[in-house]
């Protein structure tokens, strides 16, 4: 599917060029962590966390698993590295690029229409740059990335993608602004 994007007081955009990994394995274990640094040059993120170095994002899931997310030109050379890496550990490492979507929500109000749709804390001091969260979107499962001040990415399976742009176009359609 090519990239779509929307442009309302927020744009939005679906971002197709990455590739996602799950690794679940017990991230407390410093092998692990050691194997995942070395393979990905990512420092290794804290509970509710993202590290992003170079294109590679290793994003924390639950106490057990981990997101890595890498555009597709570099995916193949990642795999090899991790696989390598994670040799002879109790792991399980998928590529779940075709199970997940990603969109990209950029503008000054993207906390505003994130706290639209999700059941969380979007406050700067509650969820800073650089956080990751599991949540809800309306009626769907998602997880978002706190890039940057005015850049967010969301995650969500890719069988309810239509209905997650849909919705994120409709909250940052120009009039649905929230008013003070």
């Amino acid at each position: 599917m090519s990239d779509r994007e929307f442009q309302g007081y927020v744009h939005v955009r679906q971002d197709s060029g990455q590739c996602m990994f799950t690794l679940r394995a017990n991230l407390a274990s410093t092998k692990i962590k050691a194997a995942v640094k070395s393979a990905t040059g990512v420092a290794f993120p804290n509970r509710c966390l993202c590290e992003v170095s170079e294109g590679c994002t290793l994003a924390w899931m639950s106490p057990d698993e981990l997101l890595i997310m890498v555009p597709t030109a570099q995916a193949q050379k990642l795999l090899t590295g991790l696989e390598a890496a994670l040799e002879g550990l109790h792991v399980l490492l998928e590529d779940v690029s075709d199970a997940r979507a990603k969109f990209i929500l950029s503008g000054a109000h993207v906390r505003e229409v994130l706290g639209k749709l999700a059941p969380m804390d979007c406050h700067p001091a509650q969820f800073p740059v650089g956080s990751f969260n599991r949540t809800r979107f309306a009626q769907v499962a998602g997880a978002v990335f706190m890039e940057q001040e005015d850049l967010i990415s969301i995650i969500c399976f890719r069988s309810v993608q239509d209905y997650v742009f849909t919705l994120f176009c409709d909250a940052v359609a120009p009039g649905s602004e929230v008013l003070l």
